[in-house]
């Protein structure tokens, strides 16, 4: 009997997933990095592997959901929302639920290009506010018409602490050309970005504007302004090179410079170098996508 019942229950899930749209999907990298700090200098190794579980559906009304759960090669991940989302979606727009991204933030402004197989410490990013926490819920709206997208959001920093962080961006891309401007609010704190891209030929430029009111850190920083640019350049199909300048008005200037060539079939060799003052990074390796 319980073998009946075994079976008919694997039988049953078999028939669940198959009637489901469930997808897997992968990235990993690996390489060397070389760190310059202080006159030190420090050559290491450097690898990861993230897994990504995509499963969507339909209901009989037209309305589109679906979720996704990524796991990193340290076997965490979907902890308490930790790199998991659920969405649904509809002529009104897409209502997303978990490890989000604010309304401002990366989602329609985002950041200039940066260099590095491992991106070499973020320096060619601008523009954050504490708020969009990966241990709880956060939540964002996105609406695209045409050119025009629109994206609002809200997180949190713990549960109880409902709606923390606030943010809405516009977006308007005209093909060879975008221009995007975002609002966020948390404790205080108020950010605007202004992102603005454009393509010649085998060019690509992008020009990154932020204006805070005040910021969250030691010593009682006032807020200012930062600015940062980067510049893509197909030298071929398969390469392409990048520079970029980010001015973080908090101490340092970062310079980068690094190159991309696609392999094909997912795999990339990617290497750079930055400078953000008195430290160095480079790192040379793969990019893998599956």
């Amino acid at each position: 009997m319980k073998k009946i019942i075994l079976a008919t229950t694997m039988l049953a899930a078999t028939a669940g997933f198959a009637s489901a749209d469930v997808s897997i999907s992968g990235a990993g990298r690996m390489g060397l990095v070389q760190k310059n700090i202080d006159g030190n200098v420090e050559t290491q190794f450097s690898s990861r592997l993230r897994i990504k579980f995509s499963a969507s559906g339909t209901t009989d009304g037209g309305l589109s959901f679906g979720g996704a759960v990524r796991n990193d090669q340290d076997g965490v991940g979907n902890t308490a929302n930790g790199n998991s989302t659920v969405f649904v979606s509809g002529a009104f727009g897409t209502l997303t639920f978990g490890d989000v991204n604010g309304g401002a933030g990366d989602n329609l402004v985002g950041q200039i290009s940066g260099v590095g197989f491992t991106n070499l410490g973020d320096t060619n990013e601008i523009g954050f506010l504490p708020g969009d926490s990966t241990s709880v819920t956060a939540v964002r709206y996105d609406y695209t018409s045409g050119p025009l997208s629109v994206s609002l959001g809200a997180s949190q920093t713990n549960a109880n602490d409902f709606a923390h962080k606030a943010s809405v961006a516009v977006k308007y891309d005209g093909g060879t050309y975008n221009v995007a401007v975002g609002y966020e609010t948390v404790t205080g704190n108020h950010l605007l970005s202004a992102k603005v891209g454009a393509t010649f030929g085998a060019a690509t430029v992008q020009v990154k504007y932020v204006s805070s009111a005040k910021v969250l850190g030691c010593c009682g920083q006032k807020g200012k302004n930062q600015v940062g640019v980067s510049l893509d350049y197909a030298v071929s199909p398969s390469l392409t090179a990048t520079a970029f300048f980010t001015d973080h008005a908090y101490g340092y200037i970062a310079k980068g410079l690094g190159a991309t060539y696609d392999l094909g079939g997912g795999a990339k060799v990617v290497g750079g170098v930055i400078n953000n003052g008195d430290d160095t990074l480079a790192d040379l390796g793969m990019t893998l996508a599956f």
